[in-house]
Parts: C-alpha cells; structure tokens; sequence
C-alpha cells in the first residue's frame, strides 16, 4: 500500500469512529467496530466494486451496532431504548402548565366584556377585523386597539404568574436552606 492509500485508510477509520461513537458513546466499543467495520470493507473491496467506501462503511457499522445489540439482554437492547422513552410531558410541566392556563384564564375573565369578546373572535374565531367591526358596529382602529389592550393583559398576567411562580420556587429553597442548617 501507498502512503497515500494508508491515509485514505486512517480517514476512513476516523470517520467511521467518530459515526460509531456519536450512536454509542462509548469509546472502546466505536474503536473496535470502527476498527473491524474497515477490516470488512477491505476484504469486500478485493472481490467487489465500491461504489462509495462511506456510504458502505456507514452500513457496515450500523449493522456491528445491532449485532452488538442483539448479544446483550434484550432490555439492553438499543430498539428497546425508545420504549421506555415518554413522548407525555412529565407531571411537574402539566401542573405548571395547567397553573399557567388558569392565570390566562382569569385575565381573560377580568377583561371588559367588548374586548374579551373582540379578542375571542379575532385569535379564536379567526375572524377579520373588518367582520368584527361590522358585527360589533365599530371601526377598524378600534377592533385593533382592544387586540393590542387584550392581549397586553394577557402578557401581564402571564409575567405575573412567572414572578408568583418564581417567587414560590424561592421561597420553597429558602425552607429548605433553613430546614438544612437546623
């Protein structure tokens, strides 16, 4: 081999690695299967046309990888990992979510009835500034303002709720911090 056929090698090798240990994580295991994925493409090279030694050497790992897989318990099995993966938010974001839904709630209950029935039009309904207008007997201008004023009472509820939810959180760490040096 040449110089140059060797550094195509080791190029090859390091790619295949680097793939191997970016699904594994796992150091040794990406050397070895980096290390027999060429082995392989070397022998098959002498009796077949390679096409592209990349795309070739990419199959060849992943199939080191399941076969590596497959050896293990079938809980260590890497198909089996996205089973026991959760798509479900987990419980703390579902309260803090259903909380965050309640605050929003509330401000839209403590609108002035024209506004909150303009901006349940708008941003529900989907209906056009234009139709609300004619609806309600207003103009253009107007419907827009009460958006804007609805939704600056949105966002405000919202900041509000975030700084009575952070406040919580800090005063929660304070107990414990208290309840630690006790």
């Amino acid at each position: 081999m040449t110089e140059r056929q060797d550094q195509d090698w080791a190029t090859l090798l390091a790619v295949v690695r680097r793939y191997v240990l970016n699904r594994l994580r796992q150091p040794d295991l990406a050397d070895d299967i980096a290390q027999n994925t060429v082995l392989r493409i070397i022998e098959y090279q002498q009796d077949n046309i390679v096409v592209s030694l990349y795309a070739l050497s990419f199959r060849i790992a992943d199939n080191q990888i399941r076969e590596y897989f497959r050896k293990l318990k079938p809980t260590d099995a890497l198909d089996a990992a996205d089973d026991f993966a959760c798509a479900q938010p987990l419980p703390d974001r579902v309260a803090e979510d259903r909380a965050e839904t309640q605050a929003v709630l509330a401000a839209l209950a403590s609108m002035p009835p024209l506004r909150r029935n303009v901006f349940m039009r708008r941003r529900l309904d989907g209906e056009s500034c234009q139709d609300i207008g004619r609806a309600l007997g207003l103009n253009v201008k107007a419907i827009e303002k009460h958006i804007t004023r609805a939704l600056l009472d949105l966002n405000a509820a919202r900041r509000r709720w975030h700084m009575s939810d952070e406040a919580q959180v800090s005063d929660t760490i304070k107990e414990e911090v208290g309840e630690a040096r006790r």
